[in-house]
């Protein structure tokens, strides 16, 4: 059910039956020297991508880059600003509301999206745009926060978490062959938030955020990933039965 591999005359056969529609995005940011640039957009895209094969809904392709400004000191972080993320993401939204989606849901990797997607979907309404229009930030799921505290106890932190570092383990092993393991001492600086790329570097030297990711396994990362599905599928099931007005 990947939007990429059908033909228009699929989609249109699609919307005969369903209104509904998975988006994954995700960041190209750092993710400390233990984890994949990559790791926010993947993480969404295989989450993505199981539940819409599991509940027959499709899937548009990845939405890989991000507002990821505040890692951009760090070399390979590629960020959109704010301003640019919000009109990509009504762009989006109003292609789609144009062929006749109405239930459009946001998978997202990456807590510096939240904020500008959100804009987005008010900025919709304010233009009387239809629809439902959802973004489900799978890390945030207090049903994985909860299992990353029974896994990790409290060295999860904010960022090149073990938790999603695992996942990227589970699903790309061969690209961690090259990475660090040794642990090293989890700091916990006195900060605020937003920063420029600058400031952030100065708070968190080699990127991460009161993370400890050199204890990430494949092994979690499946549990932490079939934990994710389990539960948007649930959220995504409300969707699909809420009225549209």
């Amino acid at each position: 059910m990947l939007l990429e591999n059908l033909s228009y005359v699929e989609v249109e056969a699609y919307l005969v039956e369903k209104d509904i529609i998975l988006i994954p995005i995700g960041s190209v940011e750092q993710h400390s020297p233990y984890g994949l640039i990559g790791t926010d957009f993947i993480t969404a895209e295989a989450i993505a991508r199981e539940v819409g094969r599991r509940m027959d809904i499709l899937v548009a392709p990845t939405i890989t880059y991000g507002m990821s400004q505040h890692h951009s000191a760090f070399k390979g972080t590629v960020t959109l600003s704010p301003v640019t993320l919000i009109n990509l993401v009504k762009d989006i939204i109003n292609s789609l509301l144009n062929q006749g989606f109405r239930r459009i849901i946001f998978i997202n990797g990456h807590g510096g999206n939240i904020n500008a997607v959100k804009t987005a979907f008010e900025q919709l309404k304010y233009e009387n745009k239809p629809g439902i229009y959802e973004i489900i930030s799978w890390f945030l799921l207090p049903e994985i926060q909860e299992m990353e505290r029974d896994i990790f106890e409290d060295k999860n932190g904010f960022h090149a978490t073990p938790s999603e570092v695992s996942v990227t383990k589970f699903l790309r092993p061969e690209a961690f062959e090259t990475k660090p393991k040794e642990k090293k001492k989890i700091e916990k600086p006195d900060g605020y938030f937003p920063l420029s790329g600058e400031e952030f570097k100065k708070l968190y030297p080699d990127g991460r955020m009161e993370s400890a990711p050199w204890l990430a396994k494949e092994k979690y990362g499946k549990l932490i990933m079939e934990e994710a599905v389990r539960i948007i599928i649930e959220r995504v099931k409300e969707i699909a039965k809420k009225k549209l007005f």
